[in-house]
């Protein structure tokens, strides 16, 4: 097995724009990589497997760290979010979770209410994403992360400036020079700046989007991920399948540095 998982809440629920034919054109190797929750069980797949569970997704939940045991115990299935996968890597003994949009802050938060941040701080697994997702605060979530003593490490670059769309720059700890995954440890891979989203109002609405269907009953991030991509014409999902590729080629070479 390859070490490193990658999630697979984006690729179930948050690509509305991208058909299975072109997921699976995309998609980059055919490693074993992918992890979600099949009735029960803990999957780990490639593409074309994962193109099977993905035909289904709405009926699917989301995994995440702290209800993870409780989808094998009641034999579930669904979608692992990021520190639902970083749970899965901790089963399996593996070092690295990769994702693309992460979880943070929202106003009024503390930090043991985010998945994420909880995974990072408590657990012996690195993460490998874009950025934290846009609706978050992100300097507070930069500075919550180094508060519990998570080392931030930027891929060519030492701040982290929003997800896919541009914000405000906060500092991280600093550029990677060659470290391997390590507890406490996580890797960040900006979308170039000049390829996101310019209009702010389209992330209002999608999150007042979100809001509104939270109030239905429905999960939150995959409905502002669902307006966002409407609103674009499909760039969103493209913008975030592409960073994922690009995230699933850093642990490649991560991987290298880590044998």
């Amino acid at each position: 097995m390859v070490g490193y998982l990658v999630e697979s809440a984006l690729l179930t629920h948050g690509l509305s724009s991208i058909t299975e034919n072109e997921l699976i054109k995309r998609w980059p190797g055919t490693y074993d990589t992918i992890a979600w929750m099949q009735k029960g069980r803990l999957t780990v797949g490639g593409i074309d497997d994962f193109c099977k569970f993905r035909r289904k997704a709405a009926g699917y939940g989301r995994v995440n760290r702290r209800n993870y045991d409780s989808f094998k115990a009641q034999g579930r299935s669904g979608a692992l979010t990021a520190s639902g996968t970083m749970r899965a890597c901790e089963e399996l003994g593996i070092t690295l979770a990769v994702t693309c949009g992460m979880g943070g802050l929202m106003k009024g938060q503390r930090p043991e209410e985010s998945h994420d941040l909880e995974a990072l701080a408590a657990g012996p697994v690195s993460l490998l994403a874009a950025a934290p997702k846009d609706m978050f605060d992100l300097k507070r979530t930069i500075l919550a992360m180094e508060e519990a003593g998570i080392t931030i490490l930027g891929y060519e670059s030492d701040v982290c400036d929003g997800y896919i769309f541009a914000g405000e720059c906060v500092n991280i700890s600093g550029r990677w020079n060659k470290e391997p995954p390590g507890k406490r440890r996580l890797f960040l891979k900006a979308i170039e700046r000049a390829d996101r989203i310019a209009d702010k109002e389209i992330l209002n609405r999608a999150c007042r989007y979100g809001e509104d269907e939270e109030a239905k009953g429905r999960y939150y991030h995959p409905a502002v991920n669902k307006k966002v991509d409407e609103l674009t014409g499909g760039v969103s999902s493209a913008l975030q399948l592409g960073a994922l590729i690009e995230n699933i080629a850093w642990a490649e070479q991560l991987m290298l540095i880590g044998e």
